[in-house]
């Protein structure tokens, strides 16, 4: 890819929702092992599609598209605390959220403007969860996974187009495009 294309496109991009305070607040209070990298506060965000490279004018359009069909979603439950990809020798410590219809209906319409710009779509399917903490590679053995019980259910606030920048102390997350949707 030559350099003039790379100044024509942000990179590392996805759509995520961000936790209203009291969300945050939650998930920031949980514990996490002392092995693990706590995801800062201001970062909390539940990834809705991941995009990879786009140029300006698809982020552009997909942020107006996106400003054009946002909807509120209800509090959604967590089920769930778990190591991914297991206990054995993880990588994420993540809060995992209830599937529902209005996370389906928000998955379709994302892809579905992805798509109208031209953007590729992920092959993952969408796994309603926010990543609390990251395991060092080498890492092995995490406390077991636990149930959530006395998390409330999760509120969010905005739909945001990010970009992330990888660096030495974790990715740092900027925000695109934000769309209020509570």
């Amino acid at each position: 890819m030559s350099e003039a294309r790379e100044i024509d496109q942000w990179r590392r991009c996805f759509v995520a929702l961000a936790p209203d305070a009291p969300s945050r607040d939650a998930l920031a209070a949980l514990d996490v092992p002392p092995n693990a990298r706590r995801v800062p506060y201001a970062q909390l965000h539940l990834t809705v599609a991941f995009i990879g490279a786009m140029s300006f004018v698809q982020g552009e359009t997909l942020a107006q598209r996106l400003a054009e069909h946002a909807a509120p979603l209800p509090p959604a439950p967590v089920t769930k605390i778990e190591c991914w990809p297991g206990r054995a020798q993880p990588r994420l410590m993540v809060a995992v959220l209830a599937m529902s219809e209005a996370f389906t209906a928000l998955d379709w319409r994302v892809r579905s403007l992805m798509g109208e710009v031209g953007l590729p779509l992920d092959a993952r399917a969408f796994r309603p969860h926010i990543t609390l903490a990251r395991f060092a590679r080498d890492a092995r053995g995490a406390p077991p996974d636990g149930m959530a019980q006395a998390l409330p259910p999760l509120r969010f606030t905005s739909l945001v187009l990010y970009s992330s920048t990888l660096a030495r102390q974790g990715a740092r997350y900027e925000a695109l495009a934000s769309v209020a949707i509570g």
